[in-house]
């Protein structure tokens, strides 16, 4: 009998499967910058798999992928619309997004319909040990270079990501970009590590992405990725519960689990009551700003709310600002996400994207039920998204072609019919 993990290893050698793995690869590490390197990587990615499929004949189609982009699309058209026949629009806000979700949605289901043509699942797997190897050092050398003054990075560097690092009372606050893949990427390796039948959450690399992204994490002073890291554990049992994966979690990380669960629920509601059992140190002080009157996100909330409320239905559409101005350079650009969906494309648009999401979820949730041999990229991918997609609440994570990617995934999975130890070309 062959096991699950023989199954998801390549069988022979793929002419895609280097460049594949530096293009996603660069797109995690180099996310919204350095956008000359990601292409000539993409343009490289997209040659080797055309020419291997052209080989091999398996290059196909799949319906799941063009429905999910086909939907996006479609909205991204309908809301662009609504966003030029109101006033208040920005005409580039408008243009930005119906490129980011039209025009870039034709380009992912060329990029993922060439990734299915192969053995891919490997090839994802390593490009994300590799992003999680690279976005650790590049933020671990910006703080020693800041700390020791060593002139690691040049000026042109930290500006294009937009590397500013403040060494501040109690802790370290670090606003790269590429600080926003590891919502993803830790949650992802931490699925992986506590599986029973993924042989390579052994391996040196895979482990040693894992250290240095946890690392990178504590020293961010991002509360939000923080708080997603932290409740990853809780996100695992529940994922796993709702799969029928949750005996192919090892069992003393399960209890463990559990354990933290239980002690993390009570934890909470006892802080929620009597918040003066949280201990009185400047990082605790630091998360606690999140919620006071004078953080960002609090101020611009209220605001959010009053611009839906001119168009609950169907929104105001794309490129819409309100009162407050969050980035001068880009008006209509607000920290939360789903606030902002409120505001752009009202309930009507909300609902269609959220009814989105879940016939996909429910669609891989079928697929893991049925064939669990193979599984165990597939479960630290959807625990990934969903630790990304939770990010987006506080954070504009939802507004590029890099971060767009990893949403891509969940149709990707999608695409699987039947199993995913399958030979991915679907032959």
């Amino acid at each position: 009998m062959i096991s699950a993990d023989v199954l998801q290893m390549p069988r022979r050698h793929s002419l895609a499967g280097i460049p594949s793995v530096l293009f996603i690869a660069s797109m995690a590490t180099l996310v919204q910058s350095f956008v000359a390197i990601k292409l000539i990587l993409l343009t490289l990615f997209l040659i080797a798999a055309v020419v291997e499929g052209a080989f091999r004949r398996t290059i196909r189609v799949y319906p799941r992928l063009i429905c999910f982009y086909l939907t996006i699309g479609i909205a991204g058209i309908v809301w662009a619309f609504v966003g030029l026949l109101n006033p208040g629009s920005y005409f580039e806000g408008v243009t930005d997004a119906l490129r980011l979700y039209t025009i870039w949605s034709a380009a992912y289901v060329l990029i993922y319909t060439l990734l299915r043509s192969q053995l891919s699942l490997q090839h994802i797997h390593r490009a994300f040990v590799v992003a999680g190897i690279l976005i650790s050092l590049i933020n671990v050398a910006g703080v020693l270079d800041q700390v020791g003054e060593l002139n690691i990075f040049s000026d042109s560097v930290r500006e294009e990501l937009n590397m500013k690092i403040g060494i501040l009372d109690g802790y370290i606050q670090i606003t790269s970009k590429n600080i926003g893949p590891l919502f993803f990427v830790v949650p992802y390796l931490i699925s992986l590590q506590v599986r029973t039948d993924f042989i390579e959450s052994k391996s040196l690399w895979t482990k040693l992405s894992l250290v240095l992204s946890l690392i990178t994490t504590v020293i961010s002073g991002r509360r939000a990725l923080f708080l997603v890291v932290a409740l990853t554990p809780c996100l695992i049992l529940v994922i796993s519960a709702l799969i029928g994966n949750f005996g192919l979690i090892k069992a003393g990380v399960r209890r463990i689990f559990l354990g933290y669960t239980i002690l993390l629920a009570v934890g909470i509601g006892i802080i929620s009551v009597q918040p003066k059992f949280a201990p009185d140190s400047l990082y605790v002080q630091y998360f606690e700003e999140a919620f006071s009157t004078t953080d960002e996100r609090t101020i611009q909330k209220p605001y959010l709310i009053e611009g839906f409320m001119r168009s609950p239905i169907i929104g105001l559409g794309f490129g819409a600002a309100v009162g407050y101005q969050r980035n001068a350079e880009r008006p209509w650009i607000y920290e939360l996400t789903y606030y902002q969906l409120l505001l752009n494309a009202g309930l009507l648009g909300a609902a269609t994207m959220g009814a989105l999401l879940l016939v996909y979820a429910a669609i891989i949730m079928r697929i893991f039920r049925l064939y669990k041999p193979g599984s165990a990229i597939p479960f630290g991918l959807a625990v990934g998204v969903v630790g990304l997609l939770l990010g987006a609440i506080s954070n504009p994570y939802l507004g590029s072609f890099d971060l767009l990617f990893f949403i891509g995934l969940l149709p990707y999975l999608s695409t699987f019919r039947r199993g995913f130890a399958e030979r991915e070309s679907g032959r």
